[in-house]
């Protein structure tokens, strides 16, 4: 069956009128330490991303330059801003360090990603 072109040309505006929400994902937006940074020991890790994350399923670590993972409580969110994820940091060392993340948003889908900072 052939679609006539104002059928097509109305599915298509009727995809695009969908709110951006139910396309988007958690991205993150900023972070501190902020990546590639260069900084004294940071006392905690916080992600800032787009949208309200799920606690139950979002993690953060830190990982240091010979890939042994810093011991720290489960990350968590912020209380007053659940887009943010909170880890704890102890003191950590001179060195290059990673942070790596996996969160879910409130589309249910699961984000990954990473970056580095270096303690001075």
């Amino acid at each position: 069956m052939k679609l006539p072109r104002i059928g097509i040309s109305a599915m298509l505006l009727a995809a695009l009128a969908v709110p951006g929400a139910v396309w988007a994902h958690a991205t993150l937006q900023t972070a501190r330490p902020a990546k590639d940074a260069v900084v004294a020991a940071p006392a905690e890790i916080t992600l800032q991303f787009n949208e309200k994350l799920e606690g139950a399923f979002s993690s953060a670590r830190v990982v240091d330059s010979a890939g042994m993972e810093i011991r720290t409580d489960k990350a968590v969110l912020d209380p007053g801003n659940p887009a943010v994820l909170k880890l704890a940091l102890p003191a950590l060392t001179a060195g290059k360090y990673w942070v790596e993340y996996a969160v879910v948003g409130h589309d249910g889908h699961r984000r990954k990603g990473d970056y580095a900072f270096t303690v001075k």
